[in-house]
Parts: structure tokens; C-alpha cells; sequence
């Protein structure tokens, strides 16, 4: 099996523009990476402030809920889309421009009279991070060496990582003690911020054979990519089933306090983080062993999750490891689309367009389906539930990996 750094780098498509120095190629993978912390803060920071939105725009917690649904199913709705009709603008211009976007759609949610006004502006937001998103890690890629296009793949998206271990938390806090708009206002500040650092260290380059029409088709018919693109849908909605409610879990089931509840979340995110980082020299050795291996460590934290309720220690090592495997899934997946796209001619940006779609999607689908749940049978099947959609994905992962190797 060739290292995916190979496949990686073989599909980053060919630039048009200026070169730049490896430092300014490295502080723009850096400012990229920023651009997705801003950006999924922005998605996911209602559910830590979703009681004080909810009293403060007068709407139950089930409205106030749909701003992350929505949000997530905008996403899924106009990532291809969009990002096929501006993958001609050189990527300066473009990143910048989206950061513009999120910068005043948390301005306008911090200002907002009303739900209206809110669900309209985070509406904007995520018709932006869809393009955002789809076409930062094509980007970082295309501006490294070969031999670092999985280690930029692992940067960009530690911006994620750090979203949920450092921004959702920070956000929280915030709201807790300045209320729930000044955490947009927040927000709006470091989008702008974020903007002046992409707009002075990304080049004006365009990324030639981009998205189209040609490529999108291929992609669809493409049954390695269909495969990703399948375990991409179980996996996320298997772990957004239970994430988006985890904090009812762990108080209900779990019987553990805030104060446990905050340092478990921590743990969670802080091993999603390292591990997110620390893949990607395993992956270029074996991608497809990585993602069985990674798989199969969250399905086995989901299904041991009711049997460690009735220990603190447990339910940490636990959520531990969840964490640090769904940390490096991103980086995997994301990682194997490139390697499979590489035979597209334009493919990157289009099939990354479509992972994004789909795993917005899964989120948003994940949420719902944990929202029947909680409501109708409480929290303590949704780990099980969970686990089913993990293990059907570890299931794809598999049969794709045995009909490769027969195909060889």
C-alpha cells in the first residue's frame, strides 16, 4: 500500500499564481486552521449558551435547538453547490471573504431584536462554512510539500478539535457570566481578527482544475468515494447521536455533577485533539488499518459506555478514549477522500465539498434522531443507539478494504 502523503499530495490540485515563501505557506495552514475554529465555535457555541438564547429570544429550547440543526443542514445543503460555482476566485480573496461573512453574522446575532433575525444570520454563517471547510484543506495542502500534505490535513482540522475543547467551553464561560450576546460579540472580534491574518498570509493563487460539473459527476459514480463518503454519514451521525446530548447523559444516567460533567468534557476534547495531531504520521504508513483500528476503538467506548456509569474513573477513561478515537477520524476520512479523488481530474475540491455535505448532514441528522430519543425514552439508550451506527460504519470501512485487496 503507497502512503497516503502520496495520494494526498497527488490529488492537491495544480496552482496558478504566486509562490510563496515556507514560512508564509506555513503561517497561511496555521491561519486556515483558525478560520475553522472560528468557524465551527460559531456552529456549535449555541448548545453551550442554548438556555440563555432560549429565554432571552423568548422560544423553548427545542427553537433554540434549531439553530444548530438548521445550521448544520444549511451546510449540507449549499456546500457543493457553492463552492463549485466560486472555486474559480483566487483563495485570498475567497477565505477572506468568507471570515467577512462570519465576522457579520455574529455581529448581526449579537445585535439581532429577535429569533428571526438570528436564525437568518447563522443561516449566512453556514452557507459560508460549507465553502470554507471544503476548500481550506485542499488549500493547506496544495501550499506544503508533499512529504507534509497529511500533517496540514491534521493542522487545518485541529481547528475543529480545538473549537470543541477550547471555544465551546471559553464560550460557555462567557455567557455564564456576560450572557449570551457578548459571546457573538466575541465571536464577530475573532472572525475579524481571523480575517486579517488570512488576508495577509494566504497568496492570491488559484487552484486549477477545480470543481466541476465533469468532476462532481465522476465523483458520484465513484464507489471508493460512495464508501467514504457512506462512512463518513454512520460515523458522525453515530457520534452527534450522543455528543449533542452527552451533558443530560452524564447528569442523568451517569449521576455525575457540572463540575465533573466540565472536566470530562475537557478530557473528551483534549484527547480529541492529540490524537487528531498525532495520526498522521501512522496514517501515511496505513490509512485504511488506521481507520479499522480507530473505528473500532469508538465503537467499543460507546458500547462500554453504560457499563461505566456507576464509576467516576470509568466513565473518564471512558469518554478518554471516544474522544481520542473520533479526534482522528476527520483527519482519516478527510485523507481518504483525497487519496480516492486523486484519480478525478478536479476532484479535491468537489469531493471534499461532498465529505462536508455529508458530514454537516450527519450532524445535523445525529442531533435529531438523539432529540427523539432523550424525549421519548430518556437518555440511556443513545450510547447503544450510537454504537449501532458506529459499527455499521466500521462495517463499510471493512468490506471496502477486502474488495480492495481482492481487486489487487
Amino acid at each position: 500500500m503507497q502512503s497516503s502523503t502520496t495520494h494526498t499530495s497527488s490529488s492537491a490540485p495544480h496552482a496558478q499564481g504566486v509562490k510563496t515563501s515556507r514560512a508564509r505557506s506555513a503561517a497561511a495552514v496555521i491561519a486556515l486552521s483558525l478560520g475553522c475554529f472560528t468557524f465551527v465555535s460559531t456552529e456549535l457555541m449555541p448548545v453551550g449558551v442554548l438556555p440563555s438564547m432560549a429565554q432571552g429570544l423568548n422560544v423553548s429550547l427545542g427553537q433554540a435547538g434549531y439553530l444548530v440543526m438548521g445550521f448544520a443542514f444549511m451546510v449540507a445543503l449549499t456546500a457543493a453547490p457553492l463552492t463549485s460555482m466560486l472555486s474559480a476566485v483566487n483563495r485570498k480573496l475567497l477565505m477572506a471573504a468568507l471570515l467577512a461573512v462570519c465576522c457579520l453574522g455574529n455581529l448581526a446575532t449579537y445585535l439581532a431584536p429577535g429569533y428571526f433575525i438570528v436564525l437568518i444570520a447563522r443561516m449566512l454563517v453556514a452557507a459560508a462554512i460549507g465553502v470554507f471547510w471544503s476548500t481550506a484543506v485542499v488549500t493547506a495542502v496544495h501550499l506544503v510539500a508533499a512529504r507534509h500534505a497529511v500533517r496540514a490535513t491534521s493542522i487545518v482540522f485541529g481547528g475543529v478539535s480545538l473549537a470543541a475543547v477550547l471555544g465551546i467551553p471559553a464560550g460557555t464561560i462567557l455567557g455564564e457570566h456576560q450572557g449570551w450576546r457578548a459571546v457573538f460579540a466575541a465571536l464577530s472580534v475573532l472572525s475579524l481578527l481571523v480575517f486579517a491574518v488570512i488576508a495577509w498570509s494566504v497568496p492570491a493563487v488559484k487552484i486549477a482544475k477545480s470543481s466541476t460539473r465533469g468532476a462532481m459527476s465522476a465523483i458520484l459514480k465513484d464507489g471508493r468515494l460512495i464508501a467514504v463518503f457512506a462512512t463518513t454519514a454512520l460515523i458522525v451521525t453515530g457520534n452527534f447521536l450522543v455528543y449533542t446530548y452527552i451533558a443530560p447523559y452524564l447528569e442523568q444516567v451517569a449521576g455525575q455533577t457540572a463540575g465533573q460533567i466540565s472536566v470530562m468534557l475537557l478530557v473528551y476534547g483534549g484527547a480529541g485533539v492529540i490524537t487528531n495531531f498525532a495520526i498522521a504520521p501512522f496514517a501515511a504508513k496505513s490509512l485504511r488499518t488506521c481507520l479499522v483500528i480507530v473505528t473500532a476503538l469508538l465503537a467499543v467506548s460507546l458500547v462500554a459506555m453504560n457499563m461505566a456509569v456507576t464509576s467516576y474513573g470509568a466513565m473518564l477513561a471512558t469518554l478518554t478514549v471516544w474522544g481520542g478515537a473520533y479526534g482522528a477520524l476527520p483527519v482519516l476520512l478527510q485523507t481518504m477522500v483525497f487519496k480516492h479523488a486523486s484519480k478525478i481530474e478536479g476532484g479535491a475540491d468537489a469531493a471534499t465539498s461532498v465529505n462536508v455535505a455529508v458530514f454537516n448532514a450527519a450532524i445535523g441528522l445525529g442531533a435529531w434522531i438523539g432529540g427523539l430519543i432523550i424525549n421519548s425514552a430518556g437518555a440511556a439508550p443513545i450510547p447503544g443507539l450510537s454504537a449501532c451506527f458506529i459499527l455499521a460504519g466500521l462495517i463499510v470501512v471493512i468490506a471496502t478494504r477486502q474488495r480492495t485487496s481482492r481487486q489487487r
